[in-house]
């Protein structure tokens, strides 16, 4: 192996060993920064009923529980260009509208049973010039951020930070590469 290239590996090696710690750890609602997404509180409401109604509380907290609205905000703030902000905050508009002529009442009043099929509905609208899905974008930050939650890593999961533990030192009876 050529000294130069052999170098450029330990380099990247000792960047990527370097930075695991920062992009493994679970998230808490403390470690958020502050969004600069200005929702209202209607939306921000509506935000966390929607990521209610996806992932309920049921016998472990659901993502309403655990926060994930928050999380959405940020990463929606911080992580999409402008015009997916805006298609965004659209959304909750349509949604509103949707529940309004088809219930007559507000997002938030409506039952769970409501809500779902609500979001199914206007899931399958299907909007070729915008080419966004409300709905769709919603339940993928709210899985995402709902796995990625410190309770759901540290007791569901059973994360643990690499290297994690080693047992090194356990009985052999039977290998695949002994005769016996």
């Amino acid at each position: 192996m050529n000294r130069r290239n052999l170098l450029k590996v330990i380099g990247i090696s000792a960047v990527g060993v370097a930075t695991v710690p920062l992009w493994l750890n679970a998230w808490s609602t403390e470690d958020l920064p502050q969004d600069s997404l200005e929702l209202n509180e209607e939306q921000k409401l509506m935000l966390s009923e929607i990521v209610d109604t996806i992932i309920p509380a049921g016998e472990i907290p659901g993502a309403k529980d655990l926060e994930v609205d928050k999380f959405i905000q940020v990463m929606v703030a911080a992580c999409f260009e402008e015009d997916v902000q805006k298609q965004f905050l659209a959304g909750f508009n349509d949604l509103k509208s949707l529940a309004k002529d088809k219930f007559d009442q507000p997002f938030t009043k409506l039952s769970d049973k409501e809500r779902i099929t609500l979001l199914e509905t206007m899931s399958a609208f299907d909007d070729q010039e915008k080419k966004f899905n409300f709905v769709a974008f919603i339940k993928e930050l709210t899985v995402t951020g709902y796995m990625n939650t410190r309770y759901v890593m540290e007791n569901l999961l059973e994360y643990e930070f690499i290297p994690a533990r080693f047992d090194g030192s356990f009985p052999v009876e039977k290998t695949v590469y002994s005769n016996t």
